[in-house]
């Protein structure tokens, strides 16, 4: 395929078909649960991350991002775009830093909580209940692959395309994320403790801290599960609780660990080809 023709393939049409397919699903489902709550429970149950409603609402970026991907190169794309899963090997010392980092993000957010009175939980996990509970949390957060191949492996490299760096497109795709997310905070059988701004907010600057891992990484896709899933267990294996307090907490640390990332790329210690679509799939 040669550089014209994919230039005229990919066009806004793609982002368009991707946001439809993801809101489309999402947003139709959690609306139609509101309003006719009574009959959807009765037929599904209640909205639980267990639930194959819920589970099929969270996939929907997983779908979106498919069938885009096979727009532009059929199966063939489908096929590249899983091999995103499989990291070089001159990456893998990505995985014991992200594992560090993610140890100094569990204390700071426990000792953090604590000089501020903030309340954290007794924990009491054996070294084996630990690794029981991170598993279990791996099975549970099932819209990490949603959020690989959806937000990372489309939309980001596609807006990186579009804006010719990481800023502003780990924004956008921040509010795209927030905006699909909102439904589940009007639904009070999810209780929440969170705030939705905070929310939106730490997405954004996690999305931008990763921009710049996935430029490193040649587009890796796993290394956003793993990351995502590494900062998401903290709560689970009762280092803190996960509420608003906390909320502001986590985005302080994922905006000074955002400037660090910057500035190891402003000083060219670490690569920074920009990841665009189609382009980082070949």
């Amino acid at each position: 395929m040669d550089t014209v023709e994919t230039e005229k393939k990919i066009n806004k049409r793609y982002l368009l078909t991707f946001l439809l397919i993801t809101f489309g699903i999402s947003w139709t489902i959690i609306i139609a649960y509101i309003i006719f709550n009574d009959a959807f429970v009765n037929a599904f149950g209640e909205l639980t991350l267990f639930n194959p409603v819920v589970m099929f609402v969270l996939y929907s970026p997983t779908i979106a991002g498919l069938i885009v991907t096979y727009r532009y190169d059929g199966f063939e794309g489908i096929k590249k775009l899983l091999l995103k899963l499989k990291p070089r090997k001159k990456d893998l010392f990505w995985f014991p830093i992200i594992f560090v980092v993610g140890l100094i993000f569990y204390a700071s957010m426990h000792y953090g909580s604590i000089i501020l009175g903030i309340p954290v939980p007794k924990s009491g996990f054996s070294f084996g209940d630990i690794l029981v509970e991170a598993s279990k949390n791996l099975f549970e957060e099932t819209g990490l692959i949603g959020g690989a191949f959806g937000w990372i492996g489309f939309m980001l490299p596609y807006l990186q395309k579009k804006f010719n760096g990481n800023a502003v497109p780990a924004f956008l795709t921040g509010i795209a994320f927030g905006l699909y997310v909102m439904p589940g905070y009007v639904i009070s059988s999810f209780e929440t403790a969170t705030l939705y701004p905070l929310y939106v907010t730490q997405i954004i600057i996690f999305i931008y801290f990763f921009s710049f891992l996935f430029n490193a990484t040649n587009g890796n896709t796993l290394f956003y599960i793993y990351t995502f899933w590494l900062m998401a267990t903290g709560s689970r294996l009762k280092f803190y609780y996960f509420q608003a307090p906390v909320q502001l907490l986590q985005i302080a640390f994922f905006t000074v660990l955002s400037f660090i990332m910057y500035m190891l790329v402003k000083n060219n210690i670490i690569e920074q080809k920009l990841q665009v679509f189609p382009e980082y799939l070949e």
